[in-house]
Protein backbone atom coordinates (compact mmCIF):
# COMPACT_ATOMS: atom_id res chain seq x y z
CA UNK A 1 0.00 0.00 0.00
CA UNK A 2 2.40 3.40 1.42
CA UNK A 3 6.67 2.75 1.13
CA UNK A 4 6.49 5.71 2.94
CA UNK A 5 4.94 7.96 5.51
CA UNK A 6 5.18 11.30 6.42
CA UNK A 7 3.89 12.72 9.39
CA UNK A 8 4.56 16.76 10.01
CA UNK A 9 4.11 17.80 13.47
CA UNK A 10 4.09 20.70 15.76
CA UNK A 11 2.91 20.72 19.88
CA UNK A 12 -0.56 20.23 19.50
CA UNK A 13 -2.71 17.20 21.05
CA UNK A 14 -4.21 17.01 17.36
CA UNK A 15 -0.19 16.51 16.10
CA UNK A 16 -0.29 13.56 18.54
CA UNK A 17 -3.01 11.93 17.00
CA UNK A 18 -1.60 12.23 13.86
CA UNK A 19 1.39 10.52 15.16
CA UNK A 20 -0.89 7.55 16.42
CA UNK A 21 -1.99 7.35 13.34
CA UNK A 22 0.74 7.07 11.14
CA UNK A 23 2.39 4.73 13.53
CA UNK A 24 -0.28 2.48 12.72
CA UNK A 25 -0.40 2.46 9.42
CA UNK A 26 3.62 2.17 8.80
CA UNK A 27 2.75 -0.68 11.48
CA UNK A 28 0.80 -2.30 9.59
CA UNK A 29 1.67 -1.60 5.69
CA UNK A 30 5.01 -1.79 6.42
CA UNK A 31 5.76 1.53 5.58
CA UNK A 32 8.81 3.90 6.26
CA UNK A 33 7.80 5.92 9.02
CA UNK A 34 9.52 10.00 8.94
CA UNK A 35 8.31 12.62 11.54
CA UNK A 36 9.24 16.23 10.28
CA UNK A 37 8.91 19.31 11.97
CA UNK A 38 9.34 22.27 10.18
CA UNK A 39 10.34 25.64 12.40
CA UNK A 40 7.87 28.19 12.22
CA UNK A 41 9.70 31.09 9.68
CA UNK A 42 7.20 33.79 10.95
CA UNK A 43 9.33 33.90 13.86
CA UNK A 44 12.21 34.67 12.23
CA UNK A 45 10.85 37.40 10.37
CA UNK A 46 10.23 39.30 13.52
CA UNK A 47 14.19 39.62 14.37
CA UNK A 48 15.10 40.90 10.90
CA UNK A 49 16.18 44.14 12.18
CA UNK A 50 17.81 42.64 15.33
CA UNK A 51 21.44 42.98 15.62
CA UNK A 52 23.38 39.61 14.66
CA UNK A 53 24.18 38.35 17.88
CA UNK A 54 20.51 38.73 19.37
CA UNK A 55 19.22 37.26 15.98
CA UNK A 56 21.76 34.07 16.30
CA UNK A 57 20.57 33.79 19.75
CA UNK A 58 16.99 33.61 19.16
CA UNK A 59 17.34 31.68 15.90
CA UNK A 60 19.22 29.33 18.09
CA UNK A 61 16.71 29.07 20.50
CA UNK A 62 13.59 28.81 18.05
CA UNK A 63 15.70 25.48 16.76
CA UNK A 64 16.37 23.75 19.94
CA UNK A 65 12.85 24.42 20.25
CA UNK A 66 12.28 23.01 17.14
CA UNK A 67 14.40 19.95 17.94
CA UNK A 68 12.27 19.78 21.61
CA UNK A 69 9.11 19.09 19.68
CA UNK A 70 10.42 16.44 17.20
CA UNK A 71 12.15 14.40 19.90
CA UNK A 72 8.77 14.20 21.60
CA UNK A 73 6.67 13.04 18.89
CA UNK A 74 9.62 10.89 17.48
CA UNK A 75 8.97 9.19 21.25
CA UNK A 76 5.54 8.78 20.75
CA UNK A 77 5.83 7.66 17.55
CA UNK A 78 8.39 4.92 19.25
CA UNK A 79 5.99 4.26 22.17
CA UNK A 80 3.71 3.52 19.26
CA UNK A 81 5.80 0.45 18.40
CA UNK A 82 6.98 2.49 14.80
CA UNK A 83 10.24 2.34 13.63
CA UNK A 84 10.84 5.93 12.80
CA UNK A 85 13.26 8.52 11.59
CA UNK A 86 12.90 12.62 12.18
CA UNK A 87 13.83 15.56 10.55
CA UNK A 88 13.96 19.30 11.47
CA UNK A 89 13.19 21.52 8.34
CA UNK A 90 14.28 25.07 8.88
CA UNK A 91 13.99 28.19 6.64
CA UNK A 92 14.16 31.74 7.08
CA UNK A 93 13.14 31.98 3.22
CA UNK A 94 10.48 29.11 3.15
CA UNK A 95 7.00 28.80 4.70
CA UNK A 96 6.31 26.15 6.94
CA UNK A 97 4.20 24.42 4.44
CA UNK A 98 6.66 25.34 1.63
CA UNK A 99 9.21 23.16 3.75
CA UNK A 100 6.84 20.20 4.28
CA UNK A 101 6.36 20.27 0.63
CA UNK A 102 9.80 20.13 0.15
CA UNK A 103 10.61 17.55 2.21
CA UNK A 104 7.69 15.11 1.21
CA UNK A 105 8.90 15.72 -2.77
CA UNK A 106 12.75 15.20 -1.43
CA UNK A 107 11.93 12.13 0.88
CA UNK A 108 9.38 10.31 -2.07
CA UNK A 109 6.77 10.11 0.89
CA UNK A 110 3.69 8.76 -1.15
CA UNK A 111 1.49 9.78 2.35
CA UNK A 112 1.58 12.65 3.96
CA UNK A 113 -0.64 12.52 7.35
CA UNK A 114 -0.95 15.89 9.27
CA UNK A 115 -3.29 17.27 12.07
CA UNK A 116 -6.03 19.13 10.93
CA UNK A 117 -5.01 22.30 13.17
CA UNK A 118 -2.42 23.04 15.74
CA UNK A 119 -3.66 27.04 15.92
CA UNK A 120 -6.97 28.18 17.27
CA UNK A 121 -8.69 31.01 17.28
CA UNK A 122 -7.50 34.35 15.73
CA UNK A 123 -4.17 32.98 15.37
CA UNK A 124 -5.45 30.54 13.05
CA UNK A 125 -7.79 32.77 11.09
CA UNK A 126 -4.92 35.15 10.81
CA UNK A 127 -2.52 32.64 9.97
CA UNK A 128 -4.37 30.36 8.01
CA UNK A 129 -4.04 26.40 8.25
CA UNK A 130 -1.04 24.85 7.04
CA UNK A 131 -3.03 21.55 6.81
CA UNK A 132 -5.55 23.70 4.27
CA UNK A 133 -2.28 24.46 2.38
CA UNK A 134 -1.19 21.18 2.53
CA UNK A 135 -3.91 19.78 0.56
CA UNK A 136 -3.44 22.03 -2.03
CA UNK A 137 0.69 22.12 -2.80
CA UNK A 138 1.01 18.32 -2.42
CA UNK A 139 0.78 15.96 -5.02
CA UNK A 140 0.56 13.05 -2.64
CA UNK A 141 -1.85 11.50 -0.29
CA UNK A 142 -2.78 13.41 2.44
CA UNK A 143 -4.90 12.23 5.50
CA UNK A 144 -6.01 14.65 7.94
CA UNK A 145 -6.21 14.03 11.18
CA UNK A 146 -8.83 15.53 13.88
CA UNK A 147 -8.32 15.52 17.32
CA UNK A 148 -10.43 13.89 19.83
CA UNK A 149 -14.18 14.87 20.07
Amino acid sequence: MYKHIIVAVDDSPTSLRAIEEAAALSLNSGARLTVVHAVDEALFAHFNRATLASRDAVQQALLKEGQSVLDSALAAATAAGAKVDGRLLASEHQSTSDQIVQAVSGMGADLLVVGSHGRRGVQRMLLGSVAEKLLKKVNISVMVVRGSA
